[in-house]
């Protein structure tokens, strides 16, 4: 496949190229225009989100710190 190395270099950026001609082949498509409105009714039908506390993750751990001159703590 041969790439074009001269648009790196060219001094007129106005200037089409083959990536210019080839965009200019494509066929322009533009979406429902109930597209949006169909976004909106399937997001409106969404469960809420849970929204939760945060817990403290060691609220239900037991330390226990051995000293060697200390009793367990």
């Amino acid at each position: 496949m041969n790439y074009s190395h001269h648009v790196l270099f060219a001094k007129d950026l106005t200037a089409d190229d083959e990536i210019d001609n080839l965009f200019s082949q494509l066929q322009q498509i533009a979406p429902p225009s109930s597209l949006v409105e169909n976004i909106l009714a399937s997001v409106a039908r969404l469960t809420p989100p849970i929204c939760r506390t945060a817990q403290n993750p060691w609220e239900n751990i037991e330390f226990v710190v051995h000293h060697e001159d200390r009793e367990p703590s």
